[in-house]
């Protein structure tokens, strides 16, 4: 087998037919057949720093690579200032992802290892979870009151010590019908029975509404006539007169799709019930879960430390162990509106920022990310063994860098000012790939190399001048004087089983340790201004031997301001306020007041609303189900109703107050 060099894609044979000396010696021509995106076109170095700032929060974050060794942070742990001004280690706490297709934290043994060959169905197949589910059910929910002969509960003080947490959530506010679990398993039954399309609130299958967004990008300026706003106006809120419009303007039957929408309205009105929703597979990814509530929580909720123990309207004594109050915590986050992403609203008559109280920018969504996620589960690699982009992805329509990891100089700034600085944990979903799987990070080291030979040793030693034979020559950001090479080690929480332990502590936490090896690009002053990814010290790796593919996929964080925001948001509890004007819980050897039990209803109802007025424009893939040929997929406009069940905040707040 020969070596071939084709358009995005490069090809390796054998070794005996490869002549490294040829692979090594590609002329800037030959390495342009890679696609026209990071890490073969470099970031400017503005949109470098507006993402470490955005991300850090930081107007006068740091990006000197001498500062950053002079300040001391070249490692770090995640950190709170007490009281008296002192900085402590906070480690983020333990726990699982709790997975949906165990029912999320509604099932007592909520964690099973896939690669247990004796629980493969349990891990798999969230349909026998769901019967198991019914089960329990009709058994146990239906006489979780029963009395045997002697006047005793089937179900004594162990047995509910047994029970899922939100099983015993439920039972706490003296809610026998288990409102908050059966939400939960109904969830995980319309997800895996028709994932997103589950949730549909609203189907527009005729569309014809283009021609008025047009109008409204027109108005605002986006662009200049109706003619030039249409291709975006129809990928936003197209249907099938939208598409019959462009198949007639194609025929040559008409010039433009304005002047086709009236012939081609009709015909979609007559064959919209010939149009069906794509049908959606019914499996359920291993991975899919409350990671991102989990990862969250655990760095900002404190840590319950002790088994809390609460007596129930009937007497029957609770034991909420560490574990479950984790699972609680996670659940509120995962499904609080705190999930979208941070963005500063704009006032629609004077187009500035609005401001709040204090005069600062008012601040939305309590989300910052960086980078984008790998949807791709075989990316390819260049020569040097890195994952990068080679196609437009298939949800964004675009081609972007989203296989070749997070850009390092990002990353590298991002930690430095955030866990470094600041002490604050994020969140990291360590893995390329399509599988999402987040963690929150406690700490990093990092180590210095040469970058030309691969030896480490100080800051000093290790930064080199840009050589004109540098390997990624071409790609670099050209105001690059230097290179220095980064070995880091970011340290993040593992899963765990949740047990049924009395008591939680730092020292029961597992962590885990992932090397990773990238360059950073440096002005005359050594600033940080661009990077690559390297698979090696040296970033030679000819047939992808041993490569180290660990960059992060994409990593984001809380706002600083979450709490201000979710003041903002105007959603009672949305981002953690207490339920105001609830009786008084004076004694906390017992169950809540039964007026939390209606708070609680009310928050396990909350939906979140995908629809075109929130600025959302979600699009449903439509297929002809009878008629000659299947003809293609149609995107039409739809909306969601998300039923996304929190537990009561106060509640939370309370049995981790009484934990600690």
């Amino acid at each position: 087998m020969s070596m071939s060099i084709k358009r995005k894609t490069i090809s390796f044979g054998l070794l005996a037919a490869v002549s490294l000396t040829s692979i090594s010696s590609f002329s800037a021509e030959e390495r342009a057949a890679y696609p026209d995106v990071y890490p073969f076109i470099p970031f400017k170095i503005s949109k470098i720093y507006k993402d470490t700032k955005n991300f850090s929060e930081d107007e006068k974050f740091i990006s000197n690579i001498y500062d950053i060794e002079v300040m001391g942070l070249s490692k770090a742990k995640t950190f709170i200032v007490n009281e008296n001004g002192e900085k402590e280690e906070n480690q983020p706490w333990m726990s699982t992802y709790w997975p949906l297709n165990k029912g999320l934290i509604a099932d007592p043994n909520p964690h099973v290892s896939p690669y247990n060959p004796l629980n493969m169905r349990n891990a798999v197949d969230w349909k026998w979870n769901y019967k198991k589910y019914l089960k329990r059910k009709s058994k146990v929910h239906k006489n979780i009151n029963k009395k045997n002969r002697k006047g005793k509960f089937v179900y004594n003080n162990k047995s509910l010590s047994k029970l899922a947490a939100s099983e015993k959530y439920d039972l706490l506010l003296g809610d026998s019908s288990f409102d908050l679990t059966n939400r939960l398993w109904k969830y995980m039954q319309k997800w895996g029975s028709k994932k997103e399309y589950g949730f549909l609130s609203s189907l527009n299958k005729v569309g014809g509404n283009a021609i008025k967004l047009a109008e409204k990008m027109v108005a605002s300026g986006q662009y200049e006539t109706v003619l030039d706003a249409m291709p975006k106006a129809i990928e936003l809120k197209g249907g099938l007169a939208e598409h019959y419009a462009e198949e007639l303007v194609k025929s040559g039957k008409y010039q433009t799709i304005t002047e086709a929408l009236g012939e081609a309205t009709e015909k979609a009105i007559k064959e919209q019930k010939n149009y069906v929703l794509k049908a959606k597979n019914s499996m359920m990814a291993l991975w899919e879960g409350i990671c991102h509530g989990w990862a969250t929580a655990a760095g900002i909720v404190p840590r319950p430390l002790n088994s809390v123990k609460m007596i129930i309207p009937d007497g029957r004594e609770i034991t909420f162990y560490p574990d479950d109050l984790k699972g609680l915590a996670s659940l509120l986050w995962a499904n609080s509106l705190i999930q979208d992403s941070k963005f500063e609203p704009i006032d629609k008559d004077t187009k500035e920022n609005i401001k709040d109280e204090n005069g600062n920018n008012a601040v939305m969504g309590g989300i910052i990310m960086q980078g984008l996620r790998c949807n791709q589960k075989k990316p390819q690699t260049d020569e040097w063994g890195r994952y990068y982009d080679a196609q437009v992805d298939l949800y964004s329509k675009k081609l972007e860098a989203r296989c070749v990891g997070v850009h390092p100089a990002t990353w590298h700034m991002g930690l430095v000012n955030v866990m470094g600085k600041q002490g604050r944990s994020f969140v990291v979903e360590r893995k390329i790939k399509a599988a999402v799987d987040n963690h929150p990070l406690s700490a990093y080291t990092m180590e210095y190399f040469n970058p030309y030979t691969g030896k480490y040793s100080s800051l000093s030693e290790a930064v080199q001048q840009l050589k004109d034979d540098d390997q990624f020559i071409n790609f670099r950001n050209p105001e690059t004087k230097m290179v220095v090479g980064v070995n880091l080690t970011m340290t993040y929480m593992d899963w765990k089983r949740p047990e049924r332990r009395d008591t939680d502590e730092t020292s029961f936490d597992e962590t885990k340790e992932i090397p990773m090896m990238y360059d950073l690009e440096l002005d005359i002053d050594g600033n940080i201004i661009g990077g690559q990814w390297r698979t090696t010290e040296t970033g030679k790796n000819f047939l992808n031997i041993s490569a180290n593919r660990a960059q992060p996929d994409f990593f984001w964080t809380v706002t600083k301001h979450w709490r201000r925001a979710g003041e903002q948001a105007g959603q009672t509890g949305a981002y953690f306020n207490e339920i105001q004007n609830l009786s008084e819980w004076t004694d906390l050897n017992l169950a809540p007041p039964s007026d939390w039990k209606n708070a609680a209803f009310a928050a396990h109802g909350f939906n979140y609303m995908k629809t075109h007025k929130l600025g959302w424009n979600e699009k449903c893939k439509l297929i002809r189900k009878k008629g000659k040929g299947r003809g293609p997929i149609v995107e039409v406009p739809c909306e969601y109703n998300i039923n996304k069940p929190q537990p009561l905040i106060n509640v939370v707040n309370k049995l981790i107050q009484l934990s600690r």
